[in-house]
């Protein structure tokens, strides 16, 4: 197999053919456990080893018209012919058929050296991993365990006609289970330190399955709702990330205009911040720049309550007259991607619960991408909405939830509370709660 870097020195050969380009090659070698109904190896998770070697590449042609590819292992074979194909498919956009001036990359730091040496040699720790999940649900009480652990490392360079070459090594890190056959968690991270206290984080998921297993009866009406991490993250990712989306924004798709971004119209509880960040060092979702060559780092995309920006790519951000932002990482949810809800006065994740005297906790939905986004509206299912009494976890009922989420957003009432684990806060708002 070719590799990255020879891959990147042909094309930057080869593309001198055309006006102007920008490409992204990056290297994965992956290696991956996982249990099957409490069985290792199972038939969907037997253990693997991998490398993959996938990009993309943007072409301006002289006439100024632009062309799309993909990057492969076996692009060097056939990259005479993939340079005629891509010139045979250019299309005209304008806005897009530019190439971003060079910037220093952010100075990030995205390897460890730990989980480089399982991808690369030992494997053992990856093994601990599953074995530590699988006794601490079994401990708890749970019967069935479905479970994954997942470490890869790998290289990546970004180039572009302007003179950009950023070259960087990375790592990463996710572990996941499901017990069962009723809730489940992740993890996400670059370090070894991604299953540090996983005993815990297993022990919390099987206290609400546990919870679940008898009926427990609830009354039908408004009242507090508790959601997730996880929730919350499909939430954010359904109703503020697809609003913010500079694509849907220029596009008239947004229930945002470009014009409140410029006068910083409020939108949201005023103590309310949704931030963009991708320079965390070890964050999963960080990178030194994207792939057109945007430095990355901190974005506030909404700032006490009001619109600063939308997310930018360079096309979208011509289009609105407004600067590119860093770009939430493709593959992971929004928490786990850099975006981040955040407000003045945080919350632990124990208190929402311990507090609550009569609420529904909720884990799961169903029905998220049937809602519409940009009115806020929400009628969802919950097949397994564990009630709270008390502080106490008494049982789970079959329930519907519905409200507006960026009503929610905007209310006093509304609480949020972190927990280690999670990037997102889990969160407290009151909404109509069908039973049954």
């Amino acid at each position: 197999m070719s590799s990255v870097d020879e891959i990147a020195a042909a094309l930057k050969n080869t593309l001198s053919e055309a006006a102007e380009w920008r490409f992204t090659v990056k290297s994965a070698n992956s290696v991956d456990m996982g249990v099957d109904d409490s069985k290792l190896g199972g038939p969907y998770s037997p253990p693997r080893s991998s490398t993959e070697i996938t990009g993309n590449v943007f072409v301006i042609w002289e006439d100024g018209r632009c062309s799309r590819g993909r990057i492969d292992s076996g692009i060097l074979n056939r990259l005479p012919r993939e340079m005629e194909l891509w010139r045979s498919l250019a299309y005209r956009d304008d806005d897009a058929a530019y190439i971003w001036e060079v910037e220093a990359p952010t100075d990030v730091e995205l390897r460890d050296c730990s989980v480089a040496l399982m991808v690369q040699g030992d494997s053992t720790p990856i093994l601990e991993a599953v074995h530590e999940i699988g006794e601490a649900a079994r401990d708890s009480g749970s019967m069935v365990v479905d479970s994954r652990v997942s470490c890869s490392c790998g290289e990546t360079i970004v180039a572009t006609s302007k003179g950009l070459w950023a070259a960087y090594s990375e790592t990463s890190a996710m572990c996941y289970w499901y017990l069962d056959k009723t809730l489940g968690d992740r993890r996400h991270g670059r370090t070894r330190e991604t299953w540090h206290n996983i005993k815990q984080s297993v022990e919390r998921t099987a206290r609400i399955v546990d919870a679940a297993r008898l009926p427990a009866s609830l009354g039908s009406g408004r009242m507090p709702v508790i959601i997730s991490p996880g929730v919350m993250d499909s939430f954010i990712g359904h109703y503020i990330a697809s609003n913010l989306s500079g694509e849907n924004v220029a596009e008239g798709r947004s229930r945002f205009e470009v014009d409140q971004f410029h006068s910083g119209e409020r939108v949201l509880r005023d103590d309310m911040q949704v931030i963009l960040d991708t320079a965390v060092p070890m964050g999963p979702g960080s990178y030194p720049c994207t792939v057109e060559g945007v430095p990355s780092g901190r974005t506030d995309l909404v700032q006490d309550g009001r619109l600063v920006t939308p997310i930018l790519n360079l096309k979208y951000a011509r289009r609105c007259s407004m600067q590119p932002t860093s770009l939430p990482q493709r593959g992971l949810s929004p928490g786990y991607a850099g975006m981040l809800l955040r407000t003045e006065k945080m919350e632990t994740a124990e208190s929402l619960v311990e507090e609550c005297q009569n609420a529904l906790l909720v884990c799961g939905v169903l029905g998220m991408h049937t809602q519409d986004p940009v009115t806020g509206n929400f009628s969802l299912a919950v097949p397994e909405a564990v009630v709270v009494k008390d502080g106490e976890l008494l049982g789970s009922t079959k329930a519907v939830i519905s409200g507006n989420f960026f009503d929610a957003l905007d209310s006093s009432r509304t609480r949020f509370g972190l927990d280690d684990d999670h990037p997102n806060p889990w969160m407290e708002f009151l909404c109509h709660v069908k039973v049954g």
